[in-house]
This record gives C-alpha cells, sequence and structure tokens, in this order.
C-alpha cells in the first residue's frame, strides 16, 4: 500500500480518483510552500509504508503513475520538458518547464525523505512546487539514497541501459555527489573513454578491439551517470550547456568510433590480412564470398561510405526525435514498464544497443559488418519510431513557433520566407526537394556536367520559402530532419562522386550534423537562432558545394568548410552555450557535505 501527497493547496477530485484506483489508499494535500515540506517530513516519518510526492499543477500520466508504483525501491519522473523561450524583451536564461514530476520513496528510505524535507524547509528560500520535488530529488541523491529516474535521457531506453548500465550508473551517480562531482565532470569523463576507444578500434589485434568495446561500454556508463545526476541535481539539470554537453559528448563519441572503424578496414588491407576490407574480425574471412564483402564497394572507400550513411541515419533520427519533442511538447522514449514495451525500446536501437552491436561485430566479423548491421536495424528502427510518432501526433495537442528554430536555414531561408509572409505550408517543398536529390544521388552526381552539379541544391531550395512558417501542421515535425537528409544526402554523394578522400567527406558530414544538433538544442533551450548566419545554413552549405564542384576545388572547399565548422563548434561551446550556463535558477544545487 501506499500514502500519496499531493503538492497543491488541494487534491483535485479527479487525482485522487486516479491514485485510488493505482492501489493508494490515503492521498493528503500540503502546501506549495516551506511549510509543506514539513507535512511531507512528519508524513514519512508517520507513514510506515511507501510515501508518493507528487505536483499537484500538471497531471503525471497514468502511465508514469503505475510505472512509479510497481519500481522496486525508490523511483521518480522529473517530468522536465524543454525549457520556456527566450522573448524578445527579456534577457534572462529561460528555465525547463516542468510536467508532472512525482517520487516515491520506498519504506527503508523513508526516514532520509523526512530529513531531506525538513534541511529543505528549513532553508532561506525553501522551494515551492514544482520545484520542491526536484530539491527533494537532489537532497535524497545528496544522502545516499539510489533512485530510478525513468526520464533520465533517452539513452536510458532498452534492455543494455535498463537492465545492465543504469543500476550501476545509480550507483556511480551517488558516489560523484558526495564528491562534488557535476554532471559535467562525468560527460567530460565519458567522451574522454569514448575517444580512447576509439583510438583502440583502430588496431586489428584482437586484444585491442576487446579493450576497445569495454572502453566503450565503460564511456556509456560514464554517460549514463552523468544523465542520472543531471536529472536530480537540482538546478543544474536545467541548465542547458550542460545538457547539450551530454548530447554532444555522446554524438562525438559514437562519430569517432564510426570513423575509427573505417579507419582499421584501410590498415587491415595495408598490413595483407588477405581478407575484404572491413572484414578483420576473428570470423570476418567466412563472409568473404558474401554480398556483405562487397556492399558500397569492396575496397577501403566503400567502408567509409557505409560509416558515412551509419552516421547520417543516426543523426536524422536524433533530430526526428527532438523535433517531435518539441512539436509536442512530450518526450518521444518509449517508458520501459512491461516486457511489450521492453522489446519496443530494443527495436528502436537505442545508444546501449548500438554500442554492444559495434563492440561485439568489430571484435567478430569487422567493421563492415558492424556499419551493415547498425543501417539495416537503424532503418527497421526509424520505420518503428516513425510510425508511433505518426499515430500519437494526431492524438495530442501542437505546440506553435517553435520549430522553425530546428532548421537550420541561413540568411537567404529566412529573407525568402518573409516574401510570402509565412503563408506557405514548409513540408511539400522540403519532400520535392528531397525526392529530386536523392534520383540525382542514386543516378550519380558524377555523371553531371558543369552547372548541373547545382541541380539539387538549387531543388531543396523551394524549402526555404516555408522557413516562416510556424510549422504547426501534424508532419511539420519532420522538415528539420528531412532538410538534414537532404544536405547530407547531397554532401556525401557529391564528395565520394568527385574523389574527394573519403575521410574529409566523413568529417565534413559528421561537423553538419553536430551543427544540425547545436541549433535543435539551442531553440529547445529557448535559445533557438533566427538564421544560422556564422553557420553559412543548410542552404548555403549546399550551394558553397556545388559551386566548388563546378570550380574544380571540391576536395579543399570541403576541407576549408570542415576546419571552419569544427572550430565554430568549439568556439559557440565555449562562448554561447558556457555563457548561457552562467546566470543560473532560482535553486541551485548546495555543496556537498563531506
Amino acid at each position: 500500500m501506499t500514502v500519496a501527497l499531493v503538492l497543491a493547496d488541494e487534491a483535485d477530485a479527479g487525482l485522487r480518483g486516479q491514485l485510488a484506483a493505482l492501489g493508494v489508499h490515503q492521498v493528503g494535500a500540503a502546501e506549495r510552500t516551506g511549510p509543506g515540506l514539513l507535512t511531507v517530513a512528519a508524513a514519512a516519518r508517520a507513514a510506515g509504508e511507501r510515501v508518493l510526492v507528487c505536483d499537484g499543477d500538471d497531471a503525471v500520466p497514468e502511465e508514469i503513475l503505475v510505472r512509479l508504483l510497481r519500481a522496486g525501491g525508490t523511483a521518480a519522473f522529473t517530468g522536465l520538458r524543454a525549457p520556456a523561450p527566450r522573448t524578445a524583451l527579456s534577457c534572462e536564461t529561460p528555465a525547463a518547464r516542468s510536467g508532472g514530476g512525482a517520487l516515491v520513496v520506498d519504506t527503508p528510505d523513508l526516514d532520509a525523505l523526512a530529513g531531506a524535507a525538513e534541511s529543505l524547509a528549513a532553508a532561506p528560500a525553501a522551494p515551492a512546487a514544482p520545484a520542491a520535488v526536484g530539491a527533494l530529488l537532489g537532497e535524497l541523491t545528496r544522502r545516499g539514497v539510489t533512485i530510478q529516474v525513468l526520464d533520465a535521457g533517452p539513452d536510458g531506453e532498452g534492455v543494455v541501459a535498463h537492465q545492465i548500465i543504469d543500476p550501476a550508473a545509480r550507483d556511480m551517480a551517488v558516489w560523484a555527489a558526495a564528491r562534488t562531482l557535476g554532471p559535467a565532470a562525468l560527460y567530460g569523463i565519458s567522451l574522454g573513454l569514448g575517444l580512447l576507444a576509439a583510438l583502440w578500434f583502430t588496431d586489428i589485434a584482437t586484444g585491442a578491439q576487446v579493450l576497445a568495446g569495454v572502453t566503450l561500454l565503460s564511456a556509456f556508463l560514464f554517460a549514463r551517470a552523468g544523465a542520472q545526476l543531471a536529472a536530480v541535481g537540482a538546478g543544474v539539470r536545467a541548465r542547458p550547456a550542460v545538457s547539450w554537453l551530454g548530447a554532444a559528448a555522446g554524438l562525438l563519441t559514437e562519430f569517432a568510433v564510426y570513423a575509427a572503424l573505417a579507419v582499421r578496414s584501410g590498415l587491415a588491407v595495408t598490413s595483407g590480412t588477405g581478407n575484404p576490407a572491413g572484414l578483420t574480425g576473428i570470423f570476418g574471412g567466412t563472409l568473404r564470398n558474401v554480398h556483405a564483402a562487397s556492399w558500397e564497394g569492396a575496397g577501403p572507400g566503400g567502408v567509409w561510405r557505409l560509416a558515412a550513411a551509419a552516421m547520417l541515419l543516426l543523426g536524422v533520427r536524433w533530430l526526428a526525435e527532438l523535433c517531435y519533442e518539441a512539436a509536442v511538447r512530450a518526450s518521444a522514449a518509449i517508458f520501459a514498464g512491461s516486457a511489450k514495451r521492453l522489446l519496443g525500446q530494443v527495436i528502436a536501437l537505442p545508444a546501449g544497443e548500438r554500442y554492444a552491436v559495434i563492440a561485439v561485430t568489430a571484435l567478430f566479423f569487422g567493421p563492415r559488418l558492424t556499419f551493415g548491421v547498425l543501417l539495416a536495424w537503424g532503418a527497421v528502427a526509424t520505420v518503428y519510431v516513425l510510425a508511433r510518432q505518426l499515430a500519437s501526433t494526431g492524438r495530442q495537442p501542437l505546440a506553435k513557433g517553435e520549430l522553425p528554430a530546428y532548421r537550420g536555414d541561413g540568411v537567404v531561408p529566412r529573407r525568402l520566407g518573409g516574401v510570402v509572409h509565412g503563408m506557405l505550408p514548409p513540408l511539400l517543398p522540403v519532400l520535392t526537394g528531397l525526392l529530386v536529390t536523392c534520383m540525382l544521388a542514386v543516378l550519380g552526381l558524377a555523371n553531371l556536367p558543369g552547372l548541373l552539379v547545382l541541380t539539387p541544391a538549387v531543388a531543396m531550395l523551394p524549402a526555404a520559402l516555408g522557413a516562416r512558417h510556424p510549422h504547426n501542421g501534424r508532419l511539420d515535425w519532420l522538415v528539420p530532419p528531412l532538410l538534414l537528409t537532404g544536405e547530407g544526402v547531397y554532401l556525401a554523394a557529391l564528395g565520394f562522386s568527385r574523389l574527394v578522400p573519403p575521410p574529409l567527406v566523413f568529417a565534413l558530414l559528421a561537423v553538419v550534423i553536430v551543427r544540425h544538433a547545436d541549433l535543435a538544442y539551442r531553440a529547445r533551450s529557448g535559445l533557438g537562432l533566427p538564421a544560422d548566419a556564422f553557420g553559412l545554413g543548410w542552404d548555403g552549405r549546399m550551394l558553397l558545394a556545388g559551386l566548388a564542384a563546378v570550380l574544380g576545388i571540391l576536395p579543399a572547399a570541403y576541407a576549408v568548410l570542415a576546419g571552419y565548422l569544427w572550430l565554430l563548434f568549439g568556439w559557440e561551446f565555449l562562448s554561447a552555450w558556457l555563457r548561457s550556463a552562467g546566470p543560473s535558477l532560482p535553486h541551485r544545487a548546495r555543496p556537498i557535505a563531506g
């Protein structure tokens, strides 16, 4: 049985009925201010059974309440969503919007809950709901309580994360909190381990491959610990810079591993292993006569093409999930509860499953099969996730005005969009341009002479007319990932067909994906740019690449553009992102004693 306390002036009848139907036999209300936390403390000492504390402003989804009440031990749902957009009249850093947060405290942790509530109530500025739920989470973590956070980042999906990594990550988060290590430190360690794993993946020795796989999973462990700590840390979790650091660390780790595996395929050829490029694993030689041995070309260049395709597919899926979240104001995560839901997470190929695929297939069969599995499974996952999202979009109200900042437009689309005053729906022009681009990429851009090589870039330009549309259509959240798809397909096809060194094509495509992700996270954090002037926008980069091909200087243009965008990525993190983290939120995490 469970006792529930609702942080509101009065628990409404609907919420009482919902909780009673779930087996909560006693529902009370606590004030929103400091005295309400004393009520929580008193209830924790007197209950003798599990206590549910939830925010009364926004209803917690029934699915989440069921999972919380069925969870073994102490569990929480933070309910945090993207921060509110910053208005032109305000210079303040936006705070995270909170949905219905809830916390279930198991019986052995009730004394810690009482102490945490009393400590927060005695603080000079006691938090009010919904901040009280987050403050309780942070205080319980500092007291050594292990908390399962249901919405601590999408990378928590899947069997690998949910069943293997996250239990250890929660203990690591408690260890880190006791030593005043923040999420940023754990994300930094994760990135360092990821780059170290990438370095070992370039070695064809079996021992190095085992070490690389273990190091990669260790990087994921630290990343999950950072996400857990960010979710329960008061104040820190809402800082845009910390959120983007965690996302960027994950992307850079995976991209570096992809590049390392492609490099390994070339080193294996020069070392004379006798196997086709990319089939360097323990059993790689058994696949020499199958179609996988020559997919996209039998040489190292074919492996680089597969790596670029896998990376682009990952980036498009990643951006689509962010845009869906912005459109419906809800997470795209499939919260695991039943075996069926956990299976759905596995089909969606989350980060834990991807890392496991890389570690296992790279060791036993080599990079070529690794990328083949990632592409095949990723395609199935994309169809599955998009089908779920499209089915649910029609049942939820759509947000207005935020998605245009996710597009990554340059200066030209902003001006062209003003010509039609935002009246042109954005999806159809994007689909038309993408169709032309993909068809020409399949036929081969090497066959297009002179100015005709600019055809895909010109075909995508009508999409610029929808730049100022509010993107409030049922499917308009697909526009930013489709723009990334068009740009990525064009840059990759153009580079590979015009004999640009494959590592250079990969580097440019990687930084373009990171640029789109950077802009999307800014928009998600209320810091969106109206036009990507410094990054040239998707339109500027496509036109620049096309003109360079016409002039015959494509390799040099790719090198300069990739180098410039990577420098811009580092500079803007040190300037724009860290500056946004300077003004803090009302309730900072207090120093951890001991």
